[in-house]
């Protein structure tokens, strides 16, 4: 699967592209909401993983600059997010994203990337 991650804390950046890319996964990651806009028209990933709190753009804002464009509505995206449940929930967050807490479980995200995996069309062998 092709995964791009959005998160500011570098270090857990690199862990997560370290694990993903682990995984069997292309991994491509950025700092921030609005860099990953900008990667995810030019790539058009599978998947997105993304912190809520970032500096430039937000996670919210970015994940509603998502599905205003053609070519990347409807992408699939888990969050990981330090945020309060009270501040996720004000984000008015839509419906069906999963939202891991961190520090978060890695077999609960391995979890998740399994049913994105599952309905992404397969490709011919």
């Amino acid at each position: 699967m092709r995964i791009l991650v959005a998160e500011d804390d570098e270090m857990l950046r690199a862990f997560l592209v370290d694990f993903l890319t682990g995984l069997d996964h292309e991994v491509k990651s950025v700092a921030n909401g609005a860099e990953l806009i900008k990667l995810a028209m030019a790539e058009r990933p599978d998947l997105v993983i993304t912190d809520l709190n970032m500096p430039e753009m937000a996670g919210d804002s970015m994940i509603a600059m998502i599905d205003m464009y053609p070519g990347l509505a409807g992408l699939p995206i888990i969050i990981i997010s330090g945020a309060s449940d009270e501040a996720k929930e004000n984000m008015g967050i839509p419906e069906g994203i999963p939202i891991l807490d961190k520090p978060f479980d890695f077999d609960k995200l391995k979890a998740e990337l399994a049913k994105v995996a599952a309905k992404l069309p397969q490709s011919p062998k």
